[in-house]
């Protein structure tokens, strides 16, 4: 049973992995955190915009708001640097909706930054 199952790794080419797929999957895995990341700084954003339409006597909510937007900008500047890293390094590249998906929700905050800066 152990020499069909190492026919089958050799065929298949899932021996051990080499230092540039280990590279990859370091890279990959980096840049879905920080899609998770920055999907969770525009929903804490966009939740502390809400709290601050329904209770205006709050000091506390538009900073956090804005320290948020912040936040998600960084975070955001360093998904998009990560997918052009995963793009180039990996055989094996992303679905294509997901990195829609990585795309617009990386991009949104600095847009959203950017028209504020340019409303005032």
């Amino acid at each position: 049973m152990a020499k069909s199952r190492r026919r089958i790794i050799e065929a298949t080419g899932r021996g051990g992995n080499s230092p540039d797929e280990q590279e990859a999957q370091a890279v990959t895995i980096a840049w879905i955190a920080s899609v998770t990341s920055v999907l969770m700084a525009d929903l804490a954003t966009i939740a502390a915009h809400f709290y601050f339409r329904f209770h205006p006597e709050s000091k506390t909510a538009p900073l956090f708001a804005a320290i948020m937007l912040l936040t998600a900008c960084l975070l955001g500047v360093a998904s998009l640097a990560l997918l052009a890293a995963v793009w180039c390094i990996s055989r094996l590249k992303p679905p294509k909706g997901f990195v829609a998906f990585a795309v617009i929700i990386a991009a949104a905050p600095i847009v959203t930054t950017i028209c504020r800066l340019l409303q005032n």
